[in-house]
C-alpha cells in the first residue's frame, strides 16, 4: 500500500471525521476564548480614570449632613435657528418651560452649551430634603437597620400618652425554620417622622440612607409625577420620542463604576460569582435580575456541559455506547431544564425578597406611543384616552398575518436551499467541491448548504426585531407593559419557527422524506432523505449555527470596538500637539477651554433602553433552544452555550460599563413572560429529542414504525407528565423565604406604621391587674330565695 493510498483510506474513515469534528469545536472554543480575552483588554483600556479636572461644589454637598453627590441626571436640547420651525407640541414643551418645571418641582438645574455649541445640556440634582419628601409621598421602600430592628422589637412602642401601641418581641426561632436572622433584609416604607430617620440603613459612600439607585428613582419620580403632588409632569419618554429634547439620561458616578468594573471584569471569575449586590445598587433590580439570572444559567450549563461531553466522547470513539448515549442526553436534558427552572424560580424569589421587592407593583401609566381620543370615563367621569377594541384586534389580526407570510417566505428561502443541496448532489461533480483531506460525509455542498442555512436565520432574526416593534407599535397598546407582552409573543412565534424550522425538519421530516417526495416527479432524487446520517447532520447544522452566532456576535461586540479604539489611538497620534496641551495640567484655563464634560461624553454613547434589555433576553432565550431541543444529536451543545455566557456576562457588563449610557434605574420582581417562554421550550425540547431518538436512532430504526411511534408516545408522556408533577410539587418560593417575606411585611407594619397590636396579642397571663378579691357564694341566691317563698306559701298570699 502506497503513503497516498493509506491517505485516502485513513480519509475514508469514520474516525478521521470525527477528529476533523473535535478540531472545528476546539477552534470554536479557542474563539470564545480570544474573544474574553479581547473583552477584558478593551475594558482595561477604556478604563482608564479621566482627568481630575472636576471639583466638588461645597455648596452642596455636605457629607455630615449626609448630602454627598452631585449632578444625577441630564437632559439635552438642540439649538434651535430663530427661523426654526417646531411642532405645537415642542413649542409648549420648549427648553425655558421645561427648566421651569424642574426647578418648581424642587429640583436644581445648571445649563451648559456643549463643546460644539449645537447642544445644551441641563444637569439636575436633588436635596436631601427633597428626595425625603418625596420618598414620604411614594411611600419608598428603605433598608431597615439590623440593630435598630433589634432594638424596637425589644422595647416595643408607646404613644405619646405612654399607651403601649404594640407590645416587646423576642423572636426565637425554635425550631429552625428560616435560615435567615429575624432582623435580615427587612424593608419598610419611607416615613418623614423625626423617630424613624435613623432606623434606616446609612450607606457609607454617602452617609445617606440614600443609595445613588434610590437618588436616580426619586429624582425620575419627581420629573414625572403631577404638578398637583409637587412634581414636574414632564414625561420624559415622550419628551424625547416627540423631539422636545434629545436625551434623558441618568449620569455615570466614576468612582462606583470603577470600583464594580474592576470586580465584575475578570478574566477567570465564574458566573456564580459575579458582584450581584453592586450591580443591582448602581443600574437598578430590573438589570440585576437579568445578570442574576444569566449567572444562574451559566452555572446550571456547567453541569449539562460536563455530561454532555462525557457522552460526545464516548459516543466518538466507542459505538455500542453510541445507541444509548443519545437516550440518556434525551431524558437527562429534560430532567435538567426542569430542575434548572425551578432553581431558578427559588434564586428568583430570594432576590425578590432580599431586594425589597417583595410588594413592589409597578404603577402602570399610558404608553408614550398610545393614541387614542379623549373622552371621559364612564366610571370615574374623568377625560382619559380611548381606542376601539375592535380596531385594536383588527390591528393585530393583520400583524400576525404579515408575521405567518413572513414565516412562509423565510421556510420558501429554506427549502429552496434544501433542494439546491439535493439536485446538486445527484451529480458525480459534487465531489469536485470536495476537500481531499476531508471525510467521504464532509462535502462542499454539505458544508454550504449548512453555512447558508445559519447565515439566513441570523439574519432574518436581525430583520424581524425591528419589524415586530413596528408592528407592535401599531397595535397601539395602553401600557408597556401590553407592549412589552405582546412583542415577546410576537418574537417568540417568529423566532421559533426561523430558528429552528431547519432542525426540525432534519431531525423528524428529512428522514422519511424519499418515500414521500424522493421518487416523484419532478423532484426524483434520493437525496432529499439523510438516512442513516440524520442525527449526524442535525449536530453538523447546530454546530454550523453556533460557529455563526459566535462569530457575528464576536464582530459586532468585540470587533468592531476593539477597531474603533485603534482607530482612537491612531487619531491622538496624529493629534500629538494637541493633546499635549490637553493634558497640561498646570494650564487651568486651558483645561476648562480643551476639556469635554462627561454628560457630554455620555451623550455620544449609545442607550440601553428595555428594548435593548429585551434583545439580550430574547438571545438568550434563542440559545436555550438551541441548547435543550436537539441536544440528543449535538451533546456539547451546552457546552458552547456554557462558554458564550461565561464571555457574555464579560461583554454585557462591559457594553453596560463603558459603551453606553447610564440605563434608566427600574424594579422587578421577576424575568416576567420570558420564565414561561423557557417552560414552554423545555417542553417542546422534551417531544423534540424523543422524536429524533425513536424515528431515527439506531437504537430504534430497526423496529417498525407503529411500534417507534407507541415508544415515542410512552416515553414523551413519562417525561412531560413528570416535568409537570415536578413543577407542580416543588415550591416556587422556599419556606424561609416565604417566612422571611411574612417577617418583612410583619415588622414593617409595627416599626414603621406603628399598628396596634390585635386584642388576642394584648391580653396575656399577668396583664389582667384587680382591685379587690371576687366574691363567691356557696348558691345561686335567686334560686334559695325562690324556693323558701314557694315551701311558706307566702309567694301566693300576696296575690
Amino acid at each position: 500500500m502506497t503513503m497516498e493510498q493509506g491517505r485516502r483510506q485513513l480519509i475514508g474513515t469514520t474516525d478521521f471525521g470525527q477528529l476533523i469534528e473535535g478540531i472545528v469545536f476546539l477552534g470554536i472554543l479557542v474563539l470564545l476564548g480570544l474573544s474574553l480575552y479581547l473583552v477584558i483588554m478593551l475594558a482595561r483600556r477604556f478604563a482608564k480614570p479621566r482627568p481630575k479636572y472636576i471639583k466638588p461644589d461645597p455648596l452642596f454637598k455636605d457629607f455630615d449632613a449626609g448630602q454627598n453627590w452631585s449632578w444625577d441626571w441630564v437632559m439635552v436640547f438642540r439649538v434651535q435657528g430663530s427661523d426654526e420651525i417646531v411642532s405645537r407640541y415642542q413649542e409648549q414643551y420648549s427648553l425655558r418651560r421645561i427648566v421651569e418645571r424642574l426647578n418648581a418641582g424642587g429640583l436644581e438645574t445648571k445649563l451648559f452649551k456643549s463643546y460644539h455649541y449645537d447642544k445644551i445640556f441641563c444637569k439636575i440634582r436633588c436635596s436631601l430634603t427633597r428626595l425625603k419628601a418625596q420618598a414620604a409621598a411614594t411611600d419608598y421602600p428603605l433598608l431597615l437597620d439590623e440593630d435598630e430592628v433589634i432594638k424596637r422589637l425589644k422595647r416595643g412602642y408607646r404613644d405619646e400618652y405612654g399607651e403601649l401601641k404594640w407590645r416587646p418581641r423576642d423572636i426565637v426561632d425554635v425550631k429552625r425554620q428560616c435560615r435567615y436572622k429575624y432582623y435580615e433584609f427587612i424593608y419598610g416604607t419611607f416615613k418623614n417622622r423625626p423617630d424613624l430617620q435613623n432606623a434606616y440603613v446609612t450607606y457609607p459612600s454617602s452617609n445617606s440612607i440614600f443609595r445613588g439607585v434610590d437618588r436616580l428613582k426619586l429624582i425620575m419620580s419627581i420629573m414625572q409625577a403631577d404638578i398637583k403632588q409637587e412634581g414636574c409632569s414632564l414625561r420624559c419618554n415622550e419628551l424625547v420620542a416627540k423631539g422636545a429634547c434629545l436625551a434623558v439620561y441618568p449620569l455615570h458616578d466614576e468612582e462606583e463604576i470603577h470600583a464594580l468594573m474592576n470586580d465584575w471584569l475578570a478574566y477567570f471569575a465564574m458566573p456564580w460569582c459575579q458582584p450581584i449586590e453592586a450591580i443591582k445598587d448602581y443600574f437598578g433590580e430590573k438589570v440585576g435580575m437579568y445578570f442574576l439570572f444569566l449567572g444562574s444559567y451559566a452555572t446550571w450549563l456547567f453541569v449539562a456541559a460536563i455530561f454532555g461531553t462525557l457522552v460526545f466522547l464516548c459516543t466518538s470513539w466507542a459505538t455500542p455506547v453510541t445507541i444509548f448515549g443519545n437516550l440518556f442526553m434525551a431524558v437527562a436534558m429534560s430532567l435538567w431544564a426542569t430542575f434548572f427552572l425551578q432553581s431558578w424560580k427559588e434564586t428568583q424569589a430570594k432576590a425578590k425578597m432580599e431586594w425589597g421587592m417583595a410588594t413592589f407593583e409597578e404603577l402602570e401609566q399610558v404608553r408614550t406611543g398610545f393614541v387614542g381620543e379623549t373622552i371621559n370615563s364612564p366610571v370615574t367621569g374623568l377625560p382619559e384616552q380611548y381606542f376601539p377594541p375592535s380596531e385594536k384586534v383588527e390591528r393585530v389580526i393583520v400583524s400576525y398575518v404579515q408575521i405567518v407570510l413572513l414565516m412562509l417566505y423565510v421556510t420558501t428561502i429554506n427549502a429552496g436551499i434544501f433542494y439546491a443541496y439535493a439536485y446538486i448532489s445527484r451529480f458525480p461533480y459534487q465531489q469536485v467541491f470536495a476537500f481531499s483531506w476531508f471525510p467521504k460525509s464532509w462535502n462542499m455542498p454539505q458544508i454550504l448548504t449548512h453555512v447558508t442555512l445559519a447565515l439566513v436565520i441570523q439574519c432574518t432574526n436581525e430583520f424581524f426585531m425591528p419589524l415586530a416593534s413596528y408592528l407592535n407599535s401599531i397595535e397601539n397598546h395602553r401600557t408597556e407593559t401590553q407592549y412589552e407582552d405582546n412583542l415577546i409573543a410576537k418574537m417568540f412565534v417568529f423566532q421559533f419557527a426561523n430558528s429552528y424550522g431547519a432542525l426540525f425538519y432534519i431531525a423528524i421530516i428529512q428522514g422519511p422524506a424519499p418515500e414521500h417526495v424522493g421518487l416523484a416527479e419532478p423532484w426524483r432524487t434520493t437525496r432529499f432523505g439523510c438516512k442513516p446520517r440524520c442525527f449526524h447532520n442535525v449536530g453538523a447544522l447546530l454546530g454550523t449555527i453556533f460557529l455563526i452566532r459566535v462569530v457575528l456576535g464576536n464582530i459586532l461586540e468585540v470587533v468592531v470596538p476593539y477597531v474603533q479604539l485603534r482607530r482612537r489611538q491612531l487619531q491622538e497620534i496624529i493629534h500629538a500637539a494637541d493633546t499635549e496641551e490637553y493634558e497640561n495640567p498646570f494650564d487651568a484655563e486651558l483645561m476648562r477651554k480643551r476639556q469635554i464634560s462627561p454628560a457630554e461624553e455620555q451623550f455620544e454613547k449609545s442607550d440601553y433602553n428595555n428594548i435593548s434589555l429585551f434583545n439580550d433576553y430574547a438571545e438568550l432565550a434563542i440559545q436555550f433552544g438551541y441548547a435543550t431541543l436537539f441536544v440528543s444529536a449535538f451533546p456539547i451543545a451546552p457546552l458552547f452555550a456554557c462558554v458564550n455566557n461565561i464571555i457574555e456576562i464579560r461583554v454585557d457588563g462591559w457594553k453596560l460599563t463603558q459603551n453606553t449610557r447610564r440605563p434608566w434605574p427600574n424594579g422587578a420582581e421577576d424575568i416576567g413572560t420570558w420564565e414561561d417562554v423557557l417552560a414552554l421550550v423545555s417542553i417542546v425540547a422534551t417531544v423534540s429529542n424523543i422524536a429524533m431518538v425513536t424515528l431515527n436512532s439506531p437504537l430504534f430504526v430497526a423496529r417498525p414504525t407503529w411500534e417507534r411511534l407507541v415508544i415515542f408516545c410512552s416515553l414523551e408522556c413519562f417525561l412531560v407528565g413528570l416535568k409537570l408533577f415536578l413543577a407542580a410539587n416543588l415550591d416556587e418560593v422556599p419556606a424561609d423565604v416565604q417566612i422571611q417575606n411574612e417577617r418583612q411585611d410583619f415588622f414593617a407594619r409595627k416599626i414603621v406604621l406603628l399598628e396596634r397590636d390585635d386584642e388576642h396579642d394584648e391580653i396575656e397571663d399577668g396583664d389582667v391587674q384587680t382591685t379587690q378579691e371576687p366574691v363567691v357564694y356557696s348558691s345561686d341566691p335567686q334560686i334559695v330565695k325562690t324556693s323558701h317563698e314557694e315551701m311558706t306559701g307566702e309567694h301566693g298570699a300576696d296575690h
